[in-house]
């Protein structure tokens, strides 16, 4: 039975796993405004930074 938890509970981490990006949106006077959004993986990150619409984008590492 704890050996049933502890995998499933491994598992459960291993897809939750979240990265951190930089998103880079306009200009805020001379400097951009950067802000950190943590996503699964860089697509879903795309997404959340980039609406339609908007002047940001990811921060190419």
């Amino acid at each position: 039975m704890k050996s049933q938890f502890l995998i499933i509970a491994l598992l459960t981490s291993l897809i939750s796993c979240k990265k951190e990006y930089n998103c880079v949106c306009g200009n805020n006077g001379s400097e951009p405004y950067i802000y950190t959004i943590n996503a699964n993986n860089l697509e879903d990150a795309i997404m959340e930074c980039s609406p339609l619409g908007s002047n940001c984008e990811i921060a190419e590492e």
